[in-house]
């Protein structure tokens, strides 16, 4: 019976914070927005007297000046016996962190802890470009290419039968078209999928605005039952990068916020040549499907 309430508490705290989270940001994605929510929980519900430790916090900035820089959250919750849960971001237009980490002891030795914990964390970023430029009349046809570069990993194993651990990595990169409504959206999820780079592309014509949107989620939860394993972590505190590309040199890649979504400012330069190579090579490999 517990685990069937630890799931539907996870489901309220993470999973459909998610689907409000990203339903938010397509929704007011007109001008420019960052958003970061982080939430922490550990419970014991015996031996002894219940104890739960619940701790959340979370921003919206949207056309605000604070959101043109980055803004961080962090929180921790633990019990008398040791389970806790954490969770961390950092969001800004362009960059993406999410980190969670949850541990809990067993409950099958003497005393018999009976409590889960979890911690989540989801940053999301919004911004609008203007496509104009590179001595194009309007209703000239161009296309952008919105680039997800992403790094980082969920601890192994991911999943217990039943709920009693589980740890996940998300993202997410989506490009619409404000005046055609015309959309492209990708998902990325860390157990399927490696890390490095993604994108989508999406045909559009000088004169319309896009709206540039991108999602990183962490989770990780495990409960007294759990025989796998008493730990769970998502580590993405690594970064996940947003870059656009066009298809004519010159094209606006400035949003509203100001920020410039090019490559040419890699904020890491210590993964700059990496990443660099990987979009060539992710280039080179679109160019010859398309061939």
């Amino acid at each position: 019976m517990m685990k069937n309430t630890r799931v539907c508490r996870w489901m309220r705290a993470g999973g459909l914070s998610l689907l409000l989270l990203g339903s938010a940001v397509a929704a007011q994605a007109q001008n420019y927005q960052i958003t970061g929510n982080v939430n922490t929980l550990a419970s014991l519900f015996s031996p002894g007297p219940r104890e739960d430790q619940n701790n959340t916090s979370h921003f919206s900035w949207y056309d605000r000046p604070e959101a043109q820089v980055a803004q961080s959250l962090s929180e921790f919750s633990q019990v008398s016996n040791g389970g806790y849960g954490k969770a961390s971001l950092e969001a800004s237009i362009g960059r993406l962190k999410a980190f969670a980490e949850s541990s809990y002891p067993s409950g099958i030795p003497e005393p018999h802890y009976y409590g889960y914990s979890f911690g989540t964390a989801q940053a999301t970023f919004a911004d609008t470009v203007k496509v104009s430029g590179a001595g194009l009349a309007l209703g000239a046809p161009v296309r952008y290419e919105l680039h997800l570069w992403i790094e980082g990993q969920i601890s192994q194993p991911s999943f217990e039968v039943g709920g009693h651990l589980a740890s996940e990595g998300i993202a997410e990169i989506r490009l619409i078209d404000q005046v055609s409504r015309a959309e492209k959206i990708f998902s990325w999820n860390a157990k399927n999928q490696s890390t490095g780079w993604y994108s989508v592309a999406l045909d559009t014509e000088v004169g319309h605005d896009l709206s540039v949107t991108g999602m990183l989620y962490a989770l990780a939860t495990v409960d007294s039952s759990a025989t796998l394993s008493h730990w769970a972590q998502s580590d993405f505190g690594h970064t996940a990068n947003f870059y656009l590309q066009t298809s004519q040199p010159g094209l606006n890649t400035i949003g509203a916020s100001g920020h410039d979504f090019t490559l040419s400012a890699v904020p890491e330069p210590s993964v700059g040549v990496l990443m660099a190579a990987g979009l060539m090579l992710l280039l080179s490999l679109q160019r010859r499907r398309r061939v």
